[in-house]
């Protein structure tokens, strides 16, 4: 049954203001100095981790709250979402608003957004440990467990997972 696409605002919020308003106000209210040389080096890092940062956030953004009706808060997804980003790691929105954050710091030389990048993704994985994987257990039982066993929840490829993706993906 496929229910028409549309909208919802609520969703965007978070990623928008986390990753969004929170850095530029940092970045433009307390810039650090630019680090010593390689100015080239340090924009194209940046820009590259922000892109795949956004990327990620923005695909797992829409696999989760856009595509199905999501709730916001603790209650688990209608479905397992195991496509896109989350096919590689299990939390792709964290990882991809760390790495976005990240990327900002780098480009705006603000040492303020680093810090706030490694406060959310703090905050992420507590709420991962503490909300998340228990709803998703409870929702999902063993389907939940096998797609926890096949792949990982933050670095893609860790050795945990090797020759379990391949066999994951033939039967999922």
């Amino acid at each position: 049954m496929n229910r028409p696409r549309t909208l919802r605002a609520e969703p965007l919020l978070i990623p928008l203001v986390v990753a969004g308003a929170v850095p530029a106000a940092l970045g433009l209210w307390l810039p650090g100095p630019p680090p010593p040389g390689a100015d080239g080096l340090r924009a194209t890092a940046g820009l590259v981790l922000a892109l795949l940062g956004a990327w990620m956030t923005a695909d797992a953004v829409d696999r989760v709250y856009l595509r199905q009706p999501t709730p916001l808060g603790d209650r688990p997804p209608e479905r397992l979402v195991r496509s896109g980003w989350y096919g590689v790691i299990r939390n792709p929105m964290a990882a991809g608003m760390t790495l976005l954050l990240a990327g900002e710091a780098l480009l705006w030389s603000a040492t303020a957004v680093l810090v706030w990048a490694a406060f959310v993704l703090t905050v992420s994985c507590v709420t991962t440990v503490r909300i998340e994987e228990p709803g998703l257990r409870a929702a999902f039982g063993e389907q939940y467990a096998a797609y926890r066993r096949a792949v990982p929840g933050w670095i893609p490829g860790t050795a945990r997972t090797t020759g379990r993706r391949a066999a994951h993906r033939r039967t999922h």
